[in-house]
């Protein structure tokens, strides 16, 4: 992997891990709903520019239907959850839950396309989630509203990972600009539709708040995608999906730096065993390559 390539996966890790902070700062003041539609708007705008080729326009009418299913999937459900999660938990804390997303694509995977896992992979796997009760154990109570944030961030993980799936299944065909563009778009759709009952009141939202919100939608989703799908390309979608492991760190750092968030020890290790798991679900980590 070049010097520019590397340099690229560590900016895109700094990137989504700022996002975490982004919600945690401004998702109060426009609510998860109204942060998120703000979000998808902005970056489906700024993709649109892609969908204005012909060929790719030609795509998008022809997979009209799977894109509306995967951009519901793949963008308006987890980042709703992921904001929701935001109002109680810190940045931090919430790209932990978000880093599962690996375990449980590999998990859907093994389920839904028959792909199935090594004994290793589940080992990686049940180590992830071990990572992951221990992290949420100080965190929840008896009282189910305690669970929620949590039980939240781990259903973005799921979304993610059928979203996966389904473009790995049904999309394939299809180039991945077209398929972002178009998924980001009908995500829009649907969070315009959804923003309706839920409008912020606008005049009461402070401008630093609005620059968060436009900066999650062009920097943390439209430009990220972009720079993924670079290094896609450049360097292949397991090296590029290393970008999982880097994500908590620069969440703790903007945190810290930003919102004064505390780094506690029972962040780290929980986040050690979680990467540990899904270096192993990944295959980062060579073990016996028996099915189960």
């Amino acid at each position: 992997m070049t010097n520019v390539n590397t340099l690229l996966l560590i900016f895109l890790a700094a990137i989504w891990g700022s996002s975490f902070i982004f919600m945690r700062a401004s998702v109060e003041s426009f609510g998860p709903i109204g942060l998120i539609a703000l979000r998808i708007i902005v970056a489906a705008l700024c993709m649109l520019v892609f969908l204005l080729k012909k060929r790719r326009f030609v795509e998008f009418l022809d997979n009209w239907r799977i894109l509306l299913f995967v951009g519901i999937l793949n963008s308006a459900i987890p980042f709703m959850f992921l904001a929701y999660s935001s109002l109680n938990l810190t940045g931090g804390t919430v790209s932990i839950l978000n880093a599962m997303t690996p375990v449980f694509t590999a998990w859907i995977t093994h389920i839904w396309l028959h792909d199935k896992m090594t004994k290793v992979q589940f080992l990686g796997m049940f180590l992830s989630i071990s990572g992951l009760v221990f992290l949420a154990w100080d965190k929840v109570s008896l009282d189910l509203a305690s669970w929620l944030p949590i039980l939240s961030g781990v259903s973005a993980a799921i979304s993610y990972g059928i979203a996966t799936n389904v473009t790995k299944k049904h999309l394939a065909h299809v180039s991945i600009m077209t398929a972002t563009s178009g998924s980001l778009l009908f995500a829009a759709l649907f969070m315009s539709i959804l923003l309706i009952p839920f409008m912020p009141n606008i005049e009461s939202i402070s401008s630093i708040h609005w620059i968060y919100g436009i900066i999650l939608g062009s920097l943390c989703t439209a430009v990220a995608y972009i720079i993924y799908f670079k290094l896609i390309k450049a360097i292949g979608p397991m090296k590029t999906a290393s970008v999982t492991f880097l994500i908590p760190i620069f969440s703790f750092i903007w945190g810290y730096l930003l919102l004064g968030e505390k780094v506690t020890m029972r962040m780290w290790i929980a986040t050690s065993i979680i990467l540990c798991g899904m270096s192993l679900v990944m295959g980062l980590i060579k073990g016996r390559s028996s099915k189960l």
